[in-house]
Formats: C-alpha cells, sequence, structure tokens
C-alpha cells in the first residue's frame, strides 16, 4: 500500500538503502518546540521471515516531499518492531529525531562556578595553621562568607609556612582553567612580610615562579583582579590555590590578627567554539559569568558532534549566569533545559541532516510575528486553565557553601489580584546544586511567573488543508508546518501575552508541536502548552525526582 499524499520514505544503514514508500502502511510524524523533530512511526507490510538489509538499530529514516524533494522529517531508528495478527505481517519502526542526540552523552561540565565549598586542604607544612568559611572577621556584615586562613596565636612560622586551599573541580571534570578571580581580600594586619596569593597549578605541579596574582598583606585589603589563560597562567592548568603565606625569617605569632580573607571566589573554564575548537586566548573571558549563547556554542563544539556546529545559527543573549557547573555529570538537554530557565524568551531546534551527515541546529529567539493563518474548520479544542495562573513562586537552590537557599519572587496577575478576595498562588522551582546564585534564582523565578501570569488560550488545533503561510507567501501542507505564531479565526480570545491588541475574534498561538498523521490526512498543532500526555506526566515525574536526588 503506498501513502495516499506526496511523501516518500527511505530507509538507509551500512548495509543497504531503499525507498520503502509502497509497503508503508501508515506513518506519524511529530516535532517539538523547543526540540525540533522528535519522532516518527511507520508500519510496513513485509513478511518477518527476513532481516532486511536496510532495517536496523540507529539506522537512518528519511521522509522527503514528492512534489520538490524537500525533506519532511529526519532521524535514526531506535525500535525495529515486528508484529503478525489479523492485519498481517507488518514491522513497526520507531525513529526520533535530532534532538535525541542531546542525551547521548553524559560528563561533569564546568562553566561558571563559586567554589567556597568545594576546596580542598592540600598543605599541612604548618602545624596550627587552619582554614575555614565564615563571616569576614573584619566585616560588617554577617551574611558575607568568606575563605578565611589563618596562622593562629602561638604558633610559630618558618620562612615559608602557608596555608593553601585547592579547587580541583575543573581537574576532575577534565577540563582547563580560563579565569579566576575574587571579589575581594582582607587581613588583619598590614604586613610585607605575609602575602595572600592566587596559584595555577596542572595536576597539583606549579610552573617556576608561575603565580597568577600576589598581594602582601594590608588591612586595606583589595578587590577584584581577574587573571586569565596565557596573560597570566599558562594553558593548561586544571586546578586553582587561594594561599596565605609568610616570607620572613621566622618566629612566633603574637595575637589573633594574623588572618587573610577572600570572598566572592569564581573560576571559569575554556570553552568550545560551536565549530570544535577549544578557546585558549585570554580576549574570549572577559568576564566572571558566561552567556547562555556561549554555552550553546560549547555544547555544540564539544559534545553535540552530531550537529552541524560550524553553520548553527545562534542568537545572542544578555542575561549574565554566575553559577553554571555540573561536577557529578549532566547530558546537553538538562543543560539546554537550565538555559530556557532563565532565557525564556529563547528556545532550540535540531532538524535534517546536510551531506555530511550533520543535523541542523539553531539556538533562536521566540518568534514575535504571525506566520501562519489558520480557522477551526478541522477541528479544534481548549485544554486551557486558570489552575496555570501564579503570582508567587518560591525558588531553591544551593549556594557558594552548598546550602540550600530560597528566594521568593512575585508578579502582578489580573485574574488573581481581581478575585473577590484577593488570591495568592505560590509555586515551587527547583534549580538543583547546579544552577545557583541569587541572580541567576530571581531570574527564573521571573521567568516561570511570567510564563503564569495569564491562562493560555492553549488547545489542540486539527489542520488537514493548506493554509497561508506568512513567512513564504504561499499556502502549505499540513506536514509543512513548522513552529511559529498562528493566527486561529474562530476562537473567541481571552487576554493573554499573546494576543493581538484588539479583540476581533482573532486569536494568535504559539505552536509548540505538531503531530501529522498520513491515515488522518492532518496535522494536530499543540498550542502554546503541551497537550496533556502519559508520557509527557512521566517526563515530568523524572525531572522531579532527578531535582530531589541532587
Amino acid at each position: 500500500m503506498s501513502l495516499p499524499i506526496p511523501l516518500s520514505v527511505k530507509l538507509t544503514t551500512p548495509r543497504g538503502e531503499r525507498n520503502v514508500t509502497r509497503e508503508t502502511r501508515d506513518l506519524v510524524m511529530r516535532w517539538t518546540d523547543p526540540g525540533g523533530y522528535a519522532s516518527c512511526q511507520i508500519a510496513l507490510d513485509r513478511p518477518l521471515t527476513l532481516q532486511p538489509d536496510e532495517v536496523a538499530y540507529y539506522g537512518n529514516l528519511l521522509v522527503h516531499d514528492g512534489r520538490h524533494g524537500g525533506i519532511v522529517w529526519d532521524g535514526r531508528l531506535e525500535d525495529p518492531g515486528r508484529s503478525a495478527g489479523a492485519q498481517g505481517q507488518v514491522w513497526d519502526l520507531a525513529a526520533v529525531g535530532g534532538q535525541a542526540h542531546t542525551r547521548d552523552r553524559t560528563v561533569p561540565l564546568i562553566y561558571v562556578d563559586q567554589p567556597m565549598s568545594n576546596l580542598d586542604r592540600v598543605d599541612n607544612a604548618t602545624p596550627g595553621a587552619y582554614d575555614s568559611v565564615g563571616a569576614d572577621p573584619a566585616s560588617t556584615s554577617s551574611q558575607e562568607q568568606s575563605l578565611i586562613l589563618q596562622f593562629p596565636e602561638g604558633i610559630t612560622l618558618v620562612p615559608n609556612s602557608r596555608v593553601v586551599m585547592r579547587y580541583v573541580g575543573i581537574q576532575r571534570s577534565g577540563q582547563k582553567v580560563a579565569r579566576v578571580d575574587h571579589a575581594s581580600w582582607d587581613a588583619g594586619r598590614t604586613d610585607s612580610a605575609f602575602q595572600v596569593e592566587v596559584v595555577a597549578r596542572t595536576d597539583g605541579s606549579l610552573a617556576s615562579g608561575e603565580v597568577a596574582r600576589s598581594d602582601n598583606w594590608n588591612t586595606a585589603g583589595g578587590g577584584s583582579s581577574p587573571r586569565r589563560i596565557v596573560t597570566h597562567f599558562n594553558s593548561g592548568r586544571n586546578t586553582i590555590e587561594w594561599r596565605a603565606i609568610y616570607t620572613g625569617v621566622g618566629g612566633k605569632v603574637g595575637n589573633d590578627a594574623h588572618w587573610a580573607s577572600f570572598n566572592g571566589l569564581i573560576v571559569l573554564a575554556t570553552r568550545w567554539t560551536a565549530a570544535g575548537a577549544e578557546q585558549l586566548t585570554a580576549a574570549t573571558y572577559g568576564n566572571n559569568f558566561v552567556y547562555a549563547h556561549e554555552v550553546v556554542a560549547d555544547l555544540l563544539g564539544r559534545l553535540l558532534t552530531s550537529f552541524d556546529g560550524a553553520a548553527a545559527r545562534i542568537d545572542t543573549t544578555t542575561h549574565p549566569i554566575d553559577q553554571l557547573a555540573y561536577p557529578d555529570g549532566v547530558d546537553p538537554a538538562r543543560v539546554l533545559d537550565d538555559l530556557l530557565s532563565m532565557e525564556a524568551g529563547y528556545t532550540w531546534r535540531a532538524w535534517e541532516r546536510n551531506a555530511a551527515g550533520r543535523y541542523r541546529f539553531e539556538w533562536v529567539a521566540l518568534p514575535t510575528t504571525v506566520r501562519y493563518e489558520a480557522d477551526v474548520t478541522d477541528g479544534y479544542d481548549s485544554t486551557g486553565s486558570a489552575d496555570g495562573l501564579y503570582n508567587r513562586v518560591t525558588v531553591r537552590w544551593r549556594d557558594s557553601k552548598g546550602k540550600p537557599r530560597t528566594t521568593t519572587r512575585t508578579a502582578t496577575v489580573p485574574a488573581l489580584d481581581n478575585a473577590t478576595p484577593p488570591l495568592i498562588r505560590q509555586g515551587a522551582i527547583d534549580l538543583g546544586a547546579d544552577v545557583g546564585s541569587t541572580a541567576d534564582a530571581q531570574r527564573a523565578g521571573d521567568q516561570w511567573l511570567a510564563d503564569r501570569r495569564w491562562a493560555p488560550n492553549g488547545g489542540r488545533l486539527r489542520i488537514a488543508r493548506p493554509i497561508l503561510d506568512l513567512e513564504t507567501g504561499r499556502m502549505v501542507h499540513p506536514w509543512e508546518i513548522r513552529p511559529g505564531l498562528i493566527r486561529v479565526r474562530g476562537v473567541l480570545p481571552r487576554p493573554d501575552a499573546l494576543n493581538a491588541a484588539s479583540r476581533d475574534g482573532v486569536t494568535i498561538f504559539r505552536i509548540v508541536a505538531s503531530e501529522y498523521r498520513v491515515s488522518d490526512g492532518a496535522a494536530t498543532l499543540e498550542l502554546d502548552s503541551y497537550a496533556p500526555s502519559t508520557s509527557r506526566m512521566l517526563a515530568t515525574a523524572q525531572t522531579k525526582l532527578r531535582q530531589i536526588r541532587r
């Protein structure tokens, strides 16, 4: 049985290639936003007694538009199932799109870390000297947490007595140090025989004479003075030490003022370009933070090697992220999710492969202009509910000491504020242990509330005929619809973030997913929010469980 529409299906493995359109009983294709091509299932009428050369795990499944040869869906086989029954012998093939590649590799990753709690004492040559994390002895703020290195009263110092704390997170992740800094340092006395130092090492070894930073003790202290790869220390360094060191002739410590402190410790690891080159020049690391678009480029060049990083579209973001570290391992899908929690105005998608077999990738701002015009002729149902409205959220995160912290954010929500009496609906989100700072928690909370200020005009729209694509200026078939905004005529609008200013019986939605089924000859578009499904509820439960374990 051939498909009743102009689509062509091809299977490819190292052993063979075949167009199976004539044997295809049904075809279901799906994409999501974010994500791009998600899944594809086909049913083939053929005997089960032979193993076809073109069917194998991780083989390729490609769907073309037979009219012009354009790619409609592209991905890899993961489940070549078989069945026999009243309908005959059938091969049920399931494939996943390029977005599945974001879950192929799990590795530890450090982008930017504030390592107050991830420091190791590595030098015990000075008996009695100690380190601690707490309020700076000279600070008037009990909230200002500092790393304190002290030579206590009564101990005897010799030349080169020292207290050393080492950060090894980048070493353990197999990365390199790109930038190191601290917001400020302080000391209990002014004495040129004592210094504070920041030292970059490789696996604990120190190059002769290489000290990233050194300052004599002074009660006035000092501020930020970042040190960067190549300019201040050699490429390849993977550990950082904060040290208090004595260079005098020796003697007994006579009071408790022999201490130095650091606060606002920050370390950045080297990043990769989207094309796959590690960036080893100081100019790349001009900030004590990273941007989401820089992290996206790094993922493409470092881990997502099946994507065409060199040709990827990556739109620029503006929010500075000052904590993004995954010492226990992470996959790119999780990192992208975390980035979207702070950059809700963006999305990512993986589409068809090029001649070299690499998927096209884009990290782009969400659309702001209507692309499609449609109506409810073929069917529409709404799943919108005021249950999704919130005007307060508690964000849980971990600070640089590893201690749980919470940040509460509020927003104006007209429907809740105008209720009698006014309602407070408070939600909760958990950034886990990997994405955490006051600024990032506030950003994530504000983004979460912005998505829940209006009850979405969500629902499912069935499209079984060509509709107008304003971007290309032509009528497109249901299987050609891609992410964008769609104006649906014939729906009574409610106020929400996507409605046009004029309430003229026209409602604007964002298309977040589409599933096209050949047997129906129609695409089901999910609007504004994903439709409830068992698989999505399971995925949400798994995400929450992962957060609890962290």
